[in-house]
């Protein structure tokens, strides 16, 4: 004996058959336009019926308003992409910006603090330059050294990227013996 009562039994083969008739038709039911289905109680089987639907042509105006829509779509995303980039750009070249002058006060004060330093230095040496304990004297043409002039050397041509340089001379090889 089944389990299953009767009418339960009876659902699950309806839904079954409608599962089959759906998928073997499905093919079709795309390629047909729409149908009306009528179930009379005589017989249980749906009845069905063509129905003509007209094809409505889509009037001018409403196809040059579609083509309007679609240029405008496209004019609105490429203004929002220009304003986007434009504006990065803009954020991007102000941070650079403020980047490179921070570098620009920073060096010219390091300058500042070099000036300022070197001032002290020379400061310092005058002050103990007048010192006698460091015995340094004051220069004068009694105390001045000459020296004699070096001789003058012969001029190189400096090498560049079109000029090579001198080969040094083969040395001559003579075989030792055979």
């Amino acid at each position: 004996m089944n389990a299953v009562p009767r009418s339960a039994r009876t659902q699950r083969n309806r839904s079954q058959q409608s599962l089959a008739i759906s998928t073997t038709d499905q093919r079709s039911r795309i390629a047909r336009p729409p149908t009306h289905t009528m179930m009379s109680p005589k017989n249980p089987k749906p009845k069905v019926e063509n129905l003509s639907v007209l094809q409505q042509q889509t009037p001018i105006l409403l196809k040059a308003l579609l083509l309007l829509k679609r240029g405008s779509d496209l004019v609105t995303f490429t203004l929002i992409a220009t304003a986007v980039t434009v504006y990065s750009w803009t954020v991007y070249s102000q941070q650079q910006w403020t980047q490179e002058y921070r570098k620009l006060e920073e060096l010219q004060r390091d300058e500042r603090n070099m000036t300022a330093t070197t001032e002290v230095i020379k400061d310092q040496l005058a002050q103990q330059a007048e010192n006698p304990a460091t015995g340094l004297v004051t220069p004068n043409p009694s105390n001045t050294i000459f020296m004699k002039r070096a001789p003058e050397r012969p001029q190189r041509q400096p090498f560049t990227a079109f000029t090579k340089p001198p080969q040094p001379k083969p040395k001559k090889i003579t075989p030792l013996g055979y």
